[in-house]
């Protein structure tokens, strides 16, 4: 797009900047050596930063901005990141609708030309090179600040289109689209723009022959499968979901967001084992995370491979030891293979972290029964229902229990 179709679609849309940084915005620092994030949010909050968030690479970052509901911020984020590396998590945050990109600051060391070309082209605001001096931290962001909020800044008009597609105005978002396609006329982006609102709409052909034009325009432009995908899912047509989400992940490998829609998708068809084999490539490609091992936890329990499933989850709260999701699913792969009292040592585990947790109430409730402690399992079960009296499961055990015969 060239500058001047940047400048006057600017000027179409009367494109505002703020003219300084604003110090109480957050700023979010994505690097996977604890070390040096920590310098450098130490250094950032010496130059006045009051909400400095920190994150150990891209997946944990998308994850910290939706739970904390981060809506706009400055980066500092390093290029080589397991999991999720710099570069995919820019792309990453430009093409989420529930996500916003603000100024961008790639950090990278063993630099090269290609390096640099390659963060230029994805859209990064500034570069800083490893190693760099603490001096250097908050010129290269002021910059990256400047750049972005450019006016003639065309990753604003993608914003801009995407909140008006994601507040549902769809109208006007049409029309935005339309004019980037128009200024980019080889660009796929703008194209895979308009297939998401005819998505919205459930007009699923024609956003299928939009994507089409996106594949012809770029057949690298990751987000073309990846919305391809989400449409035949939409249309239950679950192996050309499949096919395509194989795709996105051959173009992005190390994207940990690509595995995971992908299993979604084939969990929700209980096709276990093609999950299980594509959640354990990721592994082989050297891309760990402990949703993945959730994931494959969960597949392989669906296998009754319990063994396995146990070796997942517990590698899973080897990086997350107080995750309770996590902890229950290691309860029960613990309950199917007979090993009572190590479960009931785990659900215990989860209610004293979260005491109102209905899963380990439940699960340990029929761990009590299976011991011949009916009368402890009956008083977690009526626990159980005074927080949650809709918890149909649990009122029938409790009904069971109740009028079982007590041993003789």
């Amino acid at each position: 797009m060239s500058d001047d179709n940047n400048k006057a679609l600017a000027t179409k849309y009367k494109i505002k900047v703020p003219a300084t940084i604003d110090f109480k915005e957050t700023v979010l620092v994505v690097e996977d050596q604890t070390d040096l994030r920590l310098i450098i949010t130490h250094q950032l909050q010496k130059q006045s930063f009051s909400n400095v968030k920190q994150a150990g690479n891209g997946y944990d970052a998308m994850e910290q901005m939706k739970i904390h509901e981060i809506t706009s911020a400055l980066f500092i984020c390093d290029m080589d990141m397991p999991v999720l590396g710099g570069i995919d998590f820019l792309t990453e945050l430009k093409e989420n609708q529930n996500l916003n990109i603000g100024p961008f600051c790639l950090a990278m060391d063993n630099v090269s030309k290609e390096k640099i070309m390659l963060a230029v082209e994805s859209g990064a605001d500034e570069i800083l090179v490893k190693p760099f001096t603490l001096a250097d931290i908050f010129p290269k962001l002021k910059s990256a600040f400047a750049k972005f909020h450019n006016p003639n800044n065309p990753e604003k008009i993608y914003q801009l289109a995407k909140t008006r597609l994601k507040s549902n105005d769809l109208a006007l978002a049409e029309v935005i689209y339309a004019d980037l396609a128009k200024s980019a006329p080889k660009a796929a982006r703008p194209v895979v723009g308009l297939a998401r609102i005819e998505i919205k709409k459930n007009n699923f052909e024609k956003a299928l022959a939009l994507l089409d034009q996106a594949k012809a325009k770029n057949e690298n432009f990751v987000h073309t499968f990846h919305e391809k995908a989400l449409v035949y899912t939409a249309m239950n047509d679950f192996d050309k979901a499949i096919d395509n989400f194989k795709i996105a992940i051959k173009l992005s490998p190390l994207n940990a967001i690509r595995y995971r829609s992908a299993a979604d998708v084939l969990f929700k068809v209980k096709r276990w084992q093609e999950a299980a084999d594509m959640l354990e490539s990721a592994i082989k490609s050297n891309l760990e995370f402990p949703d993945l091992y959730n994931y494959l936890s969960q597949a392989k329990f669906a296998l009754k491979d319990y063994k396995a499933a146990q070796k997942y989850i517990k590698q899973a709260l080897g990086t997350d030891p107080e995750n309770v999701a996590f902890l229950n699913q290691l309860g029960i792969c613990l309950k199917e293979t007979d090993q009572f009292e190590e479960a009931t040592k785990i659900y215990n585990q989860v209610i004293k972290l979260d005491p109102d947790n209905a899963a380990a109430l439940y699960n340990k409730s029929v761990l009590l029964h299976v011991k011949g402690e009916s009368a402890e399992a009956i008083k977690l079960l009526e626990r159980l229902l005074k927080k949650q009296p809709n918890f149909a499961q649990a009122a029938s055990k409790l009904a069971e229990y109740k009028s079982a015969k007590p041993a003789a």
